[in-house]
């Protein structure tokens, strides 16, 4: 709890520090109130901590996955020290958005009651919506902090029509209630049951951009500063996961079959979708926005093979595929720079003639992404195959690893372009000593990850 509270003073002094006009204190400020908040975090682990009626449970589970995105966020914001040279206004608000979206997040971790998931989504999609149109002179910014909103305001209000008919029947928000009630209904759950948790499930597939539920995605993740974007595609989506998790685990499984099927069509949709979209697209960003849609698939896969390991494996997946997206947006960064502002696939071409070792690095990441050993992206997948293939479910786990084997084709197309000779001229790729490090020791850990790894029972 008291890493919760610091992380909300935090984000406050942040805004503070705006006042002194003094760019270069803000990022020292965020990292170190962050290395305290994960030593708070580390000294939780363990103790099994309840707050506001039980409305809240600061278990194992919720400490690991705070931990996690406690640490790649500080490597965003580490990145973001180079990343806002460039911006001489309200600096000091996007470290303090950040930081505030940081507190939802371990909201959506540590709930056990239906209000608090909601205050979680709240706190961690409001500050993203203003992070989105950070750029106020880009149209692109704007159209996506736009969409962003209006979408994430609908998909709240299914959110919340669904939480009031799961109480109109249950009569309780209280997730370990909520199951005991639908366990009751010896599988002849009402109507107006399936509705409200039908609306419920919708509404947090919308923040993890799973299919069918996935549109604003790409749109979001192409227009919004390319900083906010490695934030949602790795904290938020972190976060996202490990709600819906504990929605299912604490709460609502076993499911009415009917909404398992549901789901299960849903993590195919993803698969494909997400997929069939990567194989198109020329822009960087719009890429990784459908892989990321693939990758909402595999956690999905995970998550719904529940097993007493399903967390750990969650766990791990994310953490692994947060660690290879950061340092991939820094160097598309610094090769968007040497473009002129391009976003297309085409600005890797002849890195490697460049900057050998940075093609190296780059190809540690995307492999991990595709898949490929000895990285720890394929330790990943195969830990989710193993889990869903041991809980009976075959025949999607074999779609699965169809569709992680296309996969590999669109990372491998990037990689085409880095180890392609460059025919006209561009600026030279300029990278900091911080930057440089960054990369070297997340592809570093990328792949020591998959060769070197235990898991951690939470």
């Amino acid at each position: 709890m008291s890493a919760l509270i610091l992380t909300s003073v935090l984000g406050i002094i942040l805004l503070y520090l705006g006042f002194a006009k003094n760019k270069s204190l803000l990022a020292p400020v965020a990292i170190a109130g962050l290395l305290l908040i994960l030593f708070l975090s580390i000294q939780d682990w363990g103790l099994g901590s309840k707050y506001f009626h039980d409305m809240m449970v600061i278990d194992n589970f919720s400490i690991a996955f705070n931990i996690s995105m406690i640490i790649i966020t500080i490597l965003i914001l580490l990145f973001g020290i180079d990343y806002y040279k460039r911006m001489e206004l309200h600096v000091a608000e996007q470290y303090a958005l950040m930081v505030f979206a940081l507190t939802g997040a371990f909201l959506m971790t540590s709930f056990s009651n239906l209000i608090m998931l909601f205050l979680g989504i709240e706190i961690l999609s409001i500050p993203l919506y203003i992070l989105a149109g950070g750029k106020k002179s880009s149209y692109r910014s704007n159209e996506a902090s736009f969409k962003y909103f209006m979408l994430g305001s609908f998909a709240t209000a299914i959110f919340l029509f669904g939480i009031a008919l799961l109480y109109g029947a249950s009569a309780t928000f209280y997730l370990p209630e909520i199951k005991t009630y639908i366990a009751s209904c010896n599988g002849n759950v009402p109507p107006m049951v399936m509705v409200g948790l039908l609306f419920i499930l919708i509404g947090v597939a919308f923040k993890v951009a799973v299919a069918p539920f996935h549109f604003w995605s790409p749109d979001v993740y192409e227009g919004a500063p390319t900083l906010v974007t490695v934030f949602m595609a790795t904290v938020v989506k972190t976060a996202g996961f490990a709600a819906f998790y504990r929605l299912l685990g604490m709460g609502l499984l076993p499911l009415p079959e009917a909404l398992e099927k549901t789901l299960w069509v849903m993590t195919g949709l993803s698969l494909l979708i997400g997929n069939l979209a990567a194989l198109r697209q020329t822009n960087f960003k719009r890429l990784l926005a459908y892989s990321a849609i693939v990758h909402s698939g595999f956690m999905m896969l995970a998550m719904l093979s529940q097993h007493s390991h399903s967390a750990s494996v969650l766990l791990y997946y994310t953490f692994v595929y947060s660690l290879a997206t950061v340092p991939l947006f820094i160097i598309f960064i610094l090769m968007k720079r040497s473009a002129n502002g391009l976003e297309e696939l085409s600005i890797f071409r002849g890195l490697f003639k460049d900057k050998p070792w940075l093609a190296v690095m780059i190809t540690i990441l995307l492999m991990s992404l595709a898949g490929i050993p000895p990285t720890s992206g394929f330790l990943a997948k195969y830990q989710v195959f193993v889990l869903s293939i041991s809980r009976g479910y075959l025949s999607i786990s074999i779609f699965a690893i169809l569709m992680a084997v296309i996969g590999v084709y669109y990372y491998f197309y990037v990689l085409r372009e880095v180890f392609t000779e460059r025919v006209d001229e561009r600026f030279p790729i300029i990278i900091t000593k911080l930057n440089a490090v960054l990369i070297f020791v997340c592809s570093i850990a990328v792949l020591l990850m998959g060769i070197f790894v235990g898991n951690l029972e939470i």
